[in-house]
């Protein structure tokens, strides 16, 4: 039985911007493990902490913030769950936030995301008209590997413009997106950079990225008891 259930924002830092989500996983699944935290278990012959992401991070991108949901199977103070997992995560994964959503199994989903692209640092110029007649198109097609188990990857074409929301350069010069994803699919910030400039995603990879925000939907809305009139 869930006793309580936890919505934790945190960062991850450009310094750990590589490790993958399955390593971002791990180190809060010891951080819980090492705080005593009476985290729920999963059922079956494996059980496992419940502790899940509602969308993975992609390898080499840093972001400033990200969230992890917790069930726990007693009900913890905030501050001193705080206290006690900041004391165990690396420096490089700070909190930034936490609160109680509704006891329920169901995992919130991300609706909206900002990314800022670092165009200046790999030293990439995006004309303001260029961009202004990619988001003008209807439809914006990108062929994309799909890696297939076992096969060579299957290239398939895929379009990412009912995931762009909104895209425009900052002062500096670097890109600033907004992506909604779907429950199947997302586009990712450097194919939306790749269609910009030309260049392949392998080549882009120089270009450093991070996550400003994310938005998750809201948790659902307790069932409220009936009153009988009188």
């Amino acid at each position: 039985m869930i006793r309580q259930k936890i919505e934790i924002r945190f960062q991850k830092g450009d310094a750990i911007r590589f490790i993958s989500h399955h390593d971002l996983m791990r180190a809060f699944q010891r951080a819980v493990r090492r705080a005593g935290l009476p985290v729920r278990l999963t059922a079956g012959f494996n059980p496992r902490p419940r502790i899940v992401f509602p969308v993975a991070l992609e390898v080499g991108i840093a972001s400033l913030d990200e969230a992890v949901e917790i069930e726990l199977t007693e009900w913890i103070p905030l501050d001193d769950l705080r206290n006690r997992l900041t004391s165990q995560l690396p420096p490089n994964l700070p909190l930034t936030a936490i609160r109680e959503l509704p006891p329920t199994r169901r995992g919130s989903r991300p609706t909206q995301m900002r990314y800022r692209l670092h165009l200046a640092k790999a030293g990439l110029t995006i004309a303001p008209n260029r961009l202004n007649e990619m988001l003008a198109q209807l439809a914006l097609p990108f062929l994309r590997d799909r890696p297939q188990k076992g096969k060579a990857r299957k290239p398939e074409t895929i379009d990412l413009k009912p995931f762009l929301v909104a895209a425009a350069l900052a002062e500096d010069g670097d890109l600033v997106v907004d992506l909604q994803p779907h429950r199947q699919a997302t586009a990712r910030p450097l194919e939306l950079l790749s269609l910009l400039t030309g260049e392949p995603v392998v080549a882009l990879k120089r270009v450093p990225v991070t996550k400003l925000r994310m938005t998750l939907e809201p948790p659902p809305t307790p069932p409220t008891t009936p009153t009988q009139a009188n």
